[in-house]
């Protein structure tokens, strides 16, 4: 049974192309849409940093649940209910632990499509979150024409 699905979003036009698809799986199962934005944060800090990094964080999360909420304000024609979260620290980790909660019955997310030296480089977020997520993964392929 569906009864919620999680959608991970980069803030990436290419990462809302499987919003389509989340929502027709919702409303064929009456199920409801989790969107979840990770904030991520630098890698490298200094002792310079550290004053302002409270500040840092609120901007980051400000910055999400803004998106988040333009997204939500975008879809609101659609007859399924829609709650925004927001997340901070590495994107996989975070997705995979939310994944793991009771109420999510299923990913929806969409590959970047990266292959080759790219993938092995930087890796794939989709992939990782296929290989360890604690319910079922839909990974989305993006479309023919951009995949050159």
């Amino acid at each position: 049974m569906i009864e919620s699905i999680l959608v991970p979003l980069d803030g990436s036009p290419l990462a809302e192309l499987a919003l389509p698809w989340a929502f027709d799986l919702a409303e064929k199962y009456g199920a409801r849409i989790i969107l979840l934005r990770v904030g991520i944060l630098p890698d490298v800090w200094s002792l310079q940093d550290a004053p302002q990094m409270d500040t840092r964080m609120d901007e980051l999360e400000t910055q999400c649940m803004k998106y988040l909420l333009e997204v939500e304000t975008r879809l609101q024609d659609r007859k399924v209910p829609v709650t925004a979260e927001y997340g901070v620290g590495n994107a996989t980790q975070r997705i995979v632990e939310r994944s793991q909660q009771p109420d999510c019955s299923m990913i929806v997310m969409n590959s970047h499509g990266r292959d080759g030296l790219t993938r092995w480089m930087i890796g794939s977020v989709a992939e990782k979150v296929a290989r360890h997520a604690g319910c079922p993964v839909l990974l989305i392929r993006k479309p023919e024409a951009d995949q050159k």
